[in-house]
């Protein structure tokens, strides 16, 4: 799974490590090769382990723990550098963030957005599941990325623990295997820089807490999870039909419960939405997709050198359009049967769960990688419920919840630890940073202060705080004209809040400008 999940990353890698892009056909290629080997090789239900030994705490468990705590650190510090330094990528995460504050005010959040912070048209495809956790740090003024963080930690977090109770167990081999799946997962999110762009993660924990009650015997449980997740990610539809064959393989005499259970969370989530403003909710979730692809994703996949992992984007270079479609259908269709199939010898049903996904995005009509992310997690997810002991219902929820209130307290102390709350920045200081970030030319000195002119009309300047109270910003700044000339005019704006439109006077001002509550974000 470690190597799978390196083979996923390999094009970023390649990147980073050789300056070349590897080869996108082979990385498919290897990356399909990978995942099905997996899915076949996963042990049977009824297939009999060799009886575990009683865990122990020794060195080696003790050892296993530290590793893992010091990987998730590591990342967590990364991550949080990464988020306080530099903006949101795309737009996933931008109409989000306008999404939800529409939706503190009143109003239904399917709808079109225009942002300071993109320059075009924004719909919201997404369900509830996946904004809903949002509006946390909608209300507590808290960069959104901090949900991402902790939803990209969460797995990674169950991945040492499963070290350390293999290790535990005089498994030590296990344990190396769980902490190598550890580093893979935590370099392909580094690599790729995911926490700029992330969303997804925001389900992320639910994946886990799914795979839990499924391999527990628990359907109905399993069915309102998958329920909620596919009222946060449609593609996750692409996983019911197998779900719905294990419960048919396993106790058929269910299948009606579960049925229930499955239609009604998604009910539950999406309902009140769709008799709020059923049009816009069709036309943001559903229609958007094609109308977005048609005018700037598939004429952009369709040029040479814009390659991804999957089939779409080779289609769409060989002028093969019309077979997006039917090609998804029939690799859909064979996965099913192949897991009928299966699930009849005794197969467990998650792997196939996690085949069926990874079909779906191989052939999605919107190929983007982190449609990969929600793969490799089922399946991490698959084995970390096969590697721990079953416990209650109450014990595991607990255990889980326990897990998500730890990653989700740990991101505010990073951000603590990387941004003060009153931040001090001058030009030639933290360059790897570069808190003076664009419209700005080289620093010079005047024997006094180092100071870097403005060049053209906009110069945009990072600040990142670990506090949303409001503040004054103190600019020592120069006015480049003299005193027989008009004055330099002056305005200031902080994620998107004007601030102020001054004159400034000629020589070296302390420009003092007070900043509200409302403009700041902390991170």
């Amino acid at each position: 799974m470690a190597l799978a999940v390196l083979i996923f990353a390999w094009p970023d890698l390649s990147v980073a490590y050789r300056g070349t892009p590897a080869s996108y056909p082979l990385v498919t290629v290897l990356f399909t090769c990978a995942i099905v080997a997996m899915v076949v090789a996963w042990p049977r239900a009824d297939s009999t382990a060799p009886a575990a030994p009683m865990p122990r705490m020794s060195a080696a468990a003790i050892a296993s723990a530290c590793i893992g705590a010091a990987a998730i650190a590591i990342a967590l510090y990364r991550w949080t550098r990464l988020m306080a330094w530099l903006p949101y990528g795309a737009d996933m995460l931008i109409v989000i963030r306008e999404a939800t504050r529409r939706f503190l005010n009143g109003h239904s959040p399917y709808t079109i957005y225009r942002s300071y912070d993109t320059t075009w048209e924004m719909a919201m495809p997404y369900g509830p599941a996946l904004w809903g956790p949002f509006v946390v740090p909608q209300l507590l003024r808290l960069d959104f990325r901090t949900v991402t963080i902790a939803g990209e930690l969460f797995v990674p977090m169950w991945c040492a623990v499963a070290a350390s109770v293999n290790a535990s167990r005089r498994r030590i081999a296990d344990a190396v295997a769980w902490l190598a799946l550890l580093a893979a997962l935590a370099l392909a999110l580094d690599v790729q820089q995911f926490t700029l762009i992330g969303h997804t993660p925001a389900y992320w924990p639910l994946i886990l807490l799914f795979a839990l009650m499924t391999s527990r015997s628990r359907p109905v449980a399993a069915a309102c999870l998958l329920g909620v997740l596919i009222a946060a990610r449609t593609t996750m539809v692409a996983v019911v039909p197998v779900f719905l064959m294990g419960v048919w393989r396993t106790d058929r005499r269910r299948l009606p419960a579960v049925l229930i259970a499955l239609a009604g969370a998604a009910a539950i989530m999406l309902g009140p939405f769709v008799a709020w403003d059923s049009r816009g909710i069709w036309d943001s979730m559903v229609l958007s997709y094609p109308r977005v692809m048609a005018a700037a994703v598939w004429p952009v996949l369709a040029r040479p050198g814009q390659e991804t992992i999957g089939l779409t984007e080779w289609l769409l270079e060989h002028h093969r359009e019309s077979l997006v479609v039917p090609v998804q259908a029939i690799a859909m269709l064979g996965v099913y049967a192949a897991a009928w199939a299966a699930l009849a010898r005794r197969q467990r049903a998650l792997p196939w769960m996690a085949l069926a996904l990874f079909a779906f995005s191989m052939t999605t009509l919107y190929p983007v990688h982190y449609l990969y992310y929600d793969v490799l997690l089922l399946l991490a997810s698959a084995a970390i419920a096969d590697a721990l002991d079953a416990a209650s219902l109450g014990a595991e929820l607990a255990a889980w919840s326990l897990s998500l209130a730890i990653v989700a307290a740990l991101v505010p102390i990073a951000v603590r630890v990387v941004a003060p709350p009153f931040p001090h920045v001058s030009p030639g200081a933290l360059a790897v940073d570069r808190p003076l970030r664009s419209g700005f030319a080289t620093t010079e000195h005047d024997g006094l202060r180092e100071f870097a002119w403005v060049v053209g009309k906009e110069a945009r300047i990072v600040l990142p705080r670990s506090s949303a109270a409001g503040a004054d910003i103190v600019i020592t700044a120069r006015s480049p004209f003299e005193r027989h000339q008009p004055p330099q005019q002056m305005t200031a704006i902080l994620n998107g809040t004007l601030l102020t439109e001054a004159a400034i006077p000629p020589g070296w001002q302390e420009i003092r400008i007070a900043a509200p509550s409302s403009a700041w974000w902390i991170g």
